[in-house]
């Protein structure tokens, strides 16, 4: 019988000849020609055609996190920085979103867009926090014999205005009175946390005209204008209460001495026996405009019918018994007799250039691995909304395997595109620490600008 030589090729059979292998299990380190990475990188993009197909959430598998972006749920917003999610496209790009509000008449000068809230109550909706410049004046006092207050005038420069819906009310002005009654109040302006006081009203004679309705003095004005949202004074009242008016000088003529209304800005000069007073002088503001306007002047006093105390700048003046109306929109005093309070406004001014990031970080919600990981595999799709991304310059890509204390760098590698989005991964790559099962993903865009935009459509994080 012929004798056959064991060679060690039959013992040790060549695993990537596949004429070799009939049946059994081959060690995978003896895989040395297999590509497992395309695999990996199909299998990721299958998952992401699944989520968007389903308008999934993020979602497992074995060993791997699928996340197309359908909703937020699978970022920690609080851990990722200057991400703002394209909830039509489902894409995460620096925070370039131009700020979007509606309310009032808006107008814009190129610098700013502006919304002028000129009558009653509606709604101010904001999707961005933004620094926002505001102004609210309330409605001006009406004269009696004295002259209307003026409305509080309250300002704040860059206030901070968050996302969401705040109500805004315009006060009116106060009604005028009649020859020895007093006049009406003007009503509160309000915005979020500011809220002007309505100017006082101008006060009646109470002797020469049988109506002993008031003192002789001017209605007092509303709040003084202020630059902050924290500590707010006003001098030399309080806020809400502001400058009073000026007083009837004279005992020798009670019955015809009005005084001048308080003005924002200052105090109404006084009446005398044989003079009228003069209202306050308003503060200006340029938010609505551009240029300054008086706002929250007092109205004028009245000492006979035929004569009367000009209103202060941004008050109602008074020619003659027939007074004179505060300037709508302005919270003006009225002044002379029976002159009508001003109408408020509220205005909000917003800056119209975007201040774009300069990168973004976008960190996921932690995923359980079912045993401590020692290698990890990142699959990326993205887009150019704007110029190149180099890769691993522009657009980077880390994993942890303990909830972000420790992180694992990794060097992305193109491998094509779908058709529109661009396809990155890193496989097989090591990590840095021996512990930790809390899987999570970091992406980091850099050198963003409005001519460079990096979006990120989709992220696969594996590990093994």
């Amino acid at each position: 019988m012929a004798i056959t030589k064991v060679t060690s090729g039959m013992v040790n059979p060549d695993p990537t000849n596949a004429s070799n292998l009939s049946s059994g299990s081959v060690p995978t380190a003896q895989l040395g020609n297999v590509d497992t990475a395309t695999l990996e990188d199909d299998i990721a993009l299958l998952g992401f055609k699944v989520a968007v197909n389903g308008s999934l959430a993020k979602y497992n598998l074995v060993d791997q996190t699928e996340d197309a972006f359908m909703d937020a749920t699978g970022i920690d917003a609080t851990a990722s920085t200057d991400e703002i999610r394209n909830a039509s496209s489902n894409y995460y790009s620096i925070g370039s979103t131009t700020p979007v509000a509606t309310g009032g008449t808006i107008t814009t000068d190129g610098l700013y867009t502006i919304h002028s809230f000129l009558s009653g109550t509606s709604n101010y909706v904001n999707d961005t926090p933004q620094a926002t410049d505001v102004l609210v004046v309330a409605g001006g006092g009406g004269s009696g014999s004295g002259g209307g207050g003026a409305g509080g005038m309250l300002t704040s420069a860059g206030m901070s205005v968050a996302s969401g819906t705040f109500a805004v009310t315009v006060g009116v002005g106060g009604i005028g009175g009649t020859l020895g009654d007093v006049g009406g109040n003007g009503a509160n302006s309000i915005f979020s946390t500011l809220t002007s006081i309505g100017g006082g009203a101008g006060a009646g004679n109470d002797a020469g005209y049988g109506s002993p309705d008031g003192p002789l003095q001017g209605g007092s004005g509303g709040g003084v204008g202020a630059t902050s949202v924290v500590g707010l004074t006003a001098a030399p009242g309080t806020v809400g209460q502001g400058n009073a008016g000026g007083t009837n000088s004279s005992a020798s003529f009670p019955g015809y001495a009005g005084s001048g209304g308080g003005g924002a800005g200052a105090v109404g000069v006084n009446g005398s026996g044989t003079t009228n007073g003069s209202g306050g002088v308003g503060l200006q503001n340029d938010y609505r405009t551009g240029s300054n306007v008086y706002y929250a002047g007092g109205g004028g006093g009245f000492y006979s019918a035929s004569s009367g105390g000009a209103g202060g700048l941004g008050g109602g003046g008074a020619p003659g018994a027939s007074g004179g109306n505060g300037t709508a929109n302005t919270g003006g005093g009225g002044g002379g007799i029976g002159g009508v309070g001003g109408s408020g406004i509220v205005v909000l001014r917003r800056s119209t250039t975007v201040t774009v990031p300069a990168s973004m970080v976008l960190q996921s919600n932690a995923t359980t691995a079912e045993a401590a990981p020692t290698k990890g595999d990142i699959v990326m799709t993205y887009t150019n909304g704007a110029g190149t991304a180099t890769l691993n310059t522009d657009l980077t890509a880390e994993f942890s395997a303990d909830n972000g204390s420790t992180w694992t760098s990794t060097t992305l590698v193109a491998q094509g595109s779908t058709g529109t989005h661009l396809i990155v991964s890193a496989h097989d790559v090591t990590r840095t620490s021996t512990s930790g099962t809390s899987m999570v993903y970091r992406i980091k865009t850099f050198n963003q600008s409005a001519a460079k935009e990096t979006r990120i459509q989709a992220v696969s994080l594996g590990w093994s």
